[in-house]
């Protein structure tokens, strides 16, 4: 729901940057500028028309673009960092980024979503979906700006209680992990408003996928709420959709969501062994098509891995058990 009577500080201004997702549409970026320069948090995504509009809108605000200081990306995702590399030829000078964010990004982006595909046909995808999974991914389609371009920024890298001085105003970094390894949110005391790029969303919720067996994102997500929530602070300025009041309100309303997804998962697999792939096709997600071959292949590979990060988190908790059958692993409750 937009607040339409929300008053920005005189220092911030929101651009919405188009991005050729269409289930997002647009990314919020963030400038925050004084008197003769500027900075954003995010960058936007590698794209001829999210570029135009950025610059339009900065010169409206009246910059230009190469008086650009920094930039704070929340997380690596594609509709978040991948412009950083234009940004960064303009002569932006100062690149921030989340510590385990950027050593994902130094060992290649390209080799984590293959490692994800290959845990996916682990737990019954068929190598066929996942090869056109490979192809049609936002992130596989630029993949060349996150091997080559991306690679020749200094990244600044940033981690819990890490600050940031914009012009006087003043942030404290906090690492939320659960939607990414590293991302980051920029809280500002003086003001109670927090940066929360797509950790905190409404009306939607952000991805929370497993990509490594030996991790536990949803386990990571579901604290980094509660982090965020002790917070109270006033007003979140989240990467999509309107800002949110009353973020606390919001994150125990996403915390009760992802329990209720738990509870979904175990009732699918509480008279039968199923893959993850099976209970991805049969789980009830928030989406307009009728039938699994109706999704997009980016879509998929979201439902696989949410699937499985409710699963690892239902492990973590020893109400469920995943065993291996021909090459395959099954789940069922303990």
């Amino acid at each position: 729901m937009e607040n339409t009577s929300l008053e920005f500080p005189s220092w911030l201004h929101r651009i919405k940057v188009p991005i050729p997702i269409e289930s997002l549409k647009y990314i919020n970026v963030y400038m925050i500028s004084d008197s003769n320069s500027f900075s954003l948090i995010d960058s936007g995504m590698y794209n001829m028309r999210s570029f135009h509009e950025l610059s339009r809108e900065i010169k409206k605000n009246g910059y230009k673009i190469n008086e650009m200081e920094s930039v704070i990306v929340t997380h690596f995702h594609v509709d978040h960092i991948t412009l950083s590399p234009v940004l960064y030829s303009l002569g932006a000078s100062d690149f921030y980024l989340g510590l385990k964010d950027e050593k994902v990004l130094r060992r290649g982006f390209d080799k984590f979503i293959t490692k994800a595909l290959k845990i996916y046909i682990n737990h019954g995808m068929p190598p066929s979906e996942a090869n056109e999974i490979s192809k049609f991914h936002p992130a596989m389609k630029l993949v060349d700006v996150y091997t080559n371009d991306l690679q020749e920024i200094p990244w600044i890298t940033m981690s819990n209680d890490s600050e940031i001085d914009l012009y006087g105003i003043k942030f404290k970094i906090i690492e939320v992990p659960g939607h990414t390894p590293g991302q980051i949110n920029l809280y500002n005391k003086e003001n109670d408003i927090i940066f929360t790029g797509d950790h905190i969303l409404d009306p939607i919720t952000p991805q929370i996928t497993l990509t490594d067996e030996n991790t536990d994102p949803l386990g990571d997500y579901l604290s980094s709420l509660e982090k965020i929530s002790s917070l109270n602070a006033k007003i979140a300025f989240p990467g999509h959709k309107e800002p949110i009041l009353n973020p606390s309100k919001r994150a125990k309303e996403i915390i009760k969501h992802h329990e209720e997804r738990l509870n979904e998962i175990m009732k699918l697999i509480s008279k039968n062994s199923l893959t993850a792939y099976e209970i991805a096709k049969k789980v009830k997600w928030r989406a307009s098509y009728n039938s699994w071959e109706e999704y997009p292949y980016p879509e998929r590979f979201f439902a696989m891995g949410e699937t499985l990060a409710h699963l690892k988190r239902l492990e973590k908790l020893n109400l469920v058990e995943k065993k291996e059958t021909k090459n395959v692993y099954t789940w069922s409750i303990i």
